[in-house]
């Protein structure tokens, strides 16, 4: 290695003077140059070259710049791109030597000697931070080396001007990236404000819009909704708040609402409080309200009014607080249920019980449903509750007494017909199936159908397929059917006389009415319920049934079941009209059937008979008090003897006869002089005179004009 020397300190004053305007000059040319005209950092290593390439003779020039992340050197230009791969050669075995590191803590143009004898010129190129790379420069063999007293010096000086210029043009590129960054930010904030902006313009006038609707909306909802603050203070009333409370709002605003509406705070009160005290919605809550007269059943359902709807934990400014007047629903739910429900069935025994579960089920299913019982158990009320109580309710229901026709009016009956089918087949008719569409039909005294009815019946069980008479087009009914009889089917299948696979389709769910003899924990409600039924319809007063009477009612075997005792209840109170139904008040039939020689054949009395040494002394309507003691048909109400029973209510017998009269004649033997008696008993309620003679009022008018009677 030579270690040249520093020209600065070998030469006179008016030398170094002259040098050091040379450097400035060398130094404000290169900055002089603007940073936006300079097209690359390799033409500024291209333009360094050249200058030092008039100083010195070399046969390739190459720049080393450092890695800003790895800090390694590596060639960046190379004035003879042959020469690149010999170069970072010859520079790796100098970094491997540490003459590479040497000549770059001189910070001075340093000839070194190469591998294969060449020498080389090696400068750092250096700022006022540090080293950001090294010149190294291939002398020619035969090149002189410049003048000690100023070449070296201009190498300094061109190099620094180049480092520096270097280091200045990387800002500038970072700078531009910035400020291109910078611009894309700000164009893309632009952007986005103008897309806010616009959106909250937008979000302004659907809001206007939406307020507006509200106040529509509100304004124009059919129920009552109040808006009240902290205080309870009244902020704002709907037009149906107005015509419920009988209030203008404007003469309502910002007043307390215990001072506008005093009768309705007890009721509303408890809403209030667990919207506003405790921050909770209420739903549906149900209250009795009563005002001037008025008695109304409520539904409230009352909210925190907040200005953030998201935040839970925000104290409630206020409530709104919507009102539906629900009495008249409540009336008309009373008077369905009463209707049309598994309680209308009425009966409180563990058998009615199981009953009731059973009926709950088969409602949700749409299945075919076998109703079996004695006659007067209620088996038609079977086919009300589960029409009535499943998804079928809004359909039709029909019913269908099939002993009451012939086979062919039967046929016609059930699947219509077409006009000229049969003699009077005028016109098309259809048929109690299509009628009951989407609904349920009820076939009573299935078992009493002829084969051909079996038949069809069995088609449209399995297909719901069907033909009107006289016609050949085959139609589809969507029908639930639930059939019903008081025979043995199991005994008819064995004589032939019912088939045993419509049995089968028939029978999916058995329901099974226990008689009332099986039940007689049912008779006093049951009674309970006719004697209410009776009040109503007859206009009577019956408070209960005697403790005698009550004895006889649960010896009684009720051959007609719940149909008996509904017209021995009927018989009791047309008689007795009030108070009590004592014995003398029973029908001949009862008490011939349950006097002590006939209890000799009949079965045991059941367990449930209440014991006569315990029963009280009467059985009164339930909701009723009990009647005093003593106090019989033959009783003073008020003041006034009861009356006895007139002539022309009599029915043949006298009430402590020994033996009573034979039972009323059977329909076929009714005369005219026995059916008028029977109207004018009933004082002209010809239903009454029918339910008295024991048949249908629709019988009772074909009689009455079979026979030619006009009463």
């Amino acid at each position: 290695m030579t270690d040249t020397p520093d020209p600065l300190h070998t030469l006179p004053a008016e030398r170094r003077a002259a040098l050091r305007a040379l450097e400035l000059a060398a130094t404000l040319g290169h900055y002089g140059a603007t940073l936006d005209a300079v097209e690359s950092e390799h033409a500024i290593l291209r333009d360094a070259a050249s200058k030092l390439e008039s100083l010195m003779a070399f046969s390739c020039q190459s720049f080393f710049m450092v890695d800003e992340q790895s800090f390694a050197f590596s060639p960046v230009w190379t004035s003879a791109p042959d020469s690149a791969e010999h170069m970072a050669h010859e520079v790796g075995i100098l970094i491997e030597d540490r003459s590479f590191a040497w000549a770059l803590g001189r910070n001075k143009p340093t000839v070194v000697s190469a591998s294969n004898g060449e020498r080389l010129l090696l400068h750092p190129l250096t700022t006022a931070t540090g080293p950001i790379g090294m010149f190294v420069g291939l002398l020619r063999k035969n090149a002189e080396e410049p003048s000690a007293d100023i070449g070296y010096y201009l190498i300094t000086v061109i190099l620094f001007a180049t480092a520096t210029l270097v280091e200045n043009f990387r800002l500038f590129q970072r700078l531009e990236q910035s400020n291109v960054t910078l611009e894309q930010q700000v164009t893309e904030r632009t952007k986005e404000l103008t897309a806010s902006n616009t959106q909250l313009t937008g979000a302004l006038d659907e809001n206007r819009h939406y307020r507006r609707y509200l106040e529509t909306v509100f304004s124009s909802m059919l129920d009552p909704l109040i808006t009240v603050d902290r205080e309870l203070n009244i902020i704002s009333l709907n037009t149906a708040a107005e015509r419920f409370f009988d209030r203008r709002a404007d003469s309502l605003m910002g007043m307390p609402f215990s001072s506008a509406f005093p009768h309705a705070i007890d009721a509303f009160g408890q809403v209030f409080a667990s919207a506003i005290g405790l921050g909770q919605s209420v739903r549906e809550f149900r209250t009795q309200y009563r005002a001037e007269g008025m008695e109304k059943v409520l539904v409230l359902s009352c909210a925190p009014l907040r200005s953030q709807a998201d935040s839970s934990q925000e104290a409630a400014e206020g409530a709104v607080l919507l009102i539906r007047d629900i009495t008249r629903i409540v009336s008309l739910e009373k008077q369905l249920q009463a209707r049309h429900s598994f309680r209308s069935i009425v009966g409180k025994s563990e058998r009615m019980q199981k009953l009731y579960t059973l009926l709950e089920s088969l409602a949700e299913v749409d299945t075919t449903v076998l109703v079996t019982g004695e006659s007067g158990t209620g088996k038609e009320l079977i086919a009300d509750a589960l029409h009535h109580n499943g998804a079928r309710a809004h359909g039709p229901l029909i019913k269908v007494n099939c002993t009451a026709l012939s086979e062919s009016l039967l046929e016609s009956e059930l699947f219509g017909h077409v006009r000229g089918a049969f003699t009077g087949a005028v016109a098309d008719k259809a048929g109690r199936f299509e009628a009951a569409e989407g609904g349920t039909i009820f076939l009573d005294e299935i078992g009493d159908v002829s084969q051909r009815i079996q038949i069809l019946l069995l088609r449209f069980l399995e297909s719901k397929e069907f033909e009107r008479v006289g016609d050949t087009t085959t139609r589809k009914a969507d029908v639930r059917i639930v059939a019903a009889t008081n025979a043995n089917l199991a005994q008819k299948i064995q004589e032939g006389s019912f088939r045993a696979d419509l049995y089968y389709r028939l029978n999916v769910m058995h329901v099974k009415l226990p008689s009332l003899r099986e039940r007689r924990d049912d008779i006093p409600p049951l009674a309970s319920h006719f004697i209410t039924l009776c009040n109503k319809e007859l206009g009577t007063r019956i408070t209960g049934i005697s403790e005698d009477a009550m004895h006889y009612f649960m010896r009684h075997q009720w051959p007609g079941n719940v149909r008996e005792l509904k017209h021995v209840i009927e018989h009791g109170s047309i008689l007795a009209r009030q108070g009590l139904i004592s014995t003398e008040h029973l029908t001949p039939e009862m008490l011939e059937l349950s006097s002590p020689f006939a209890q000799q054949h009949q079965a045991p009395i059941s367990a449930h008979m209440p014991a006569p040494m315990s029963a009280p002394a009467s059985f009164p309507m339930q909701g009723q008090p009990a009647a005093p003691a003593g106090n019989s048909a033959n009783s003073m109400a008020g003041g006034t003897p009861q009356h006895a029973v007139p002539p022309h209510m009599s029915t043949g017998y006298h009430p402590h006869a020994a033996y009573p009269m034979p039972p009323r004649p059977a329909f076929h033997d009714l005369s005219p002089e026995t059916i008028r008696e029977a109207i004018l008993a009933a004082r002209g309620n010809k239903a009454l005179a029918a339910r008295q003679l024991g048949i249908g009022r629709a019988t009772l008018y074909r009689k009455m004009h079979e026979l030619g009677i006009s009463v």
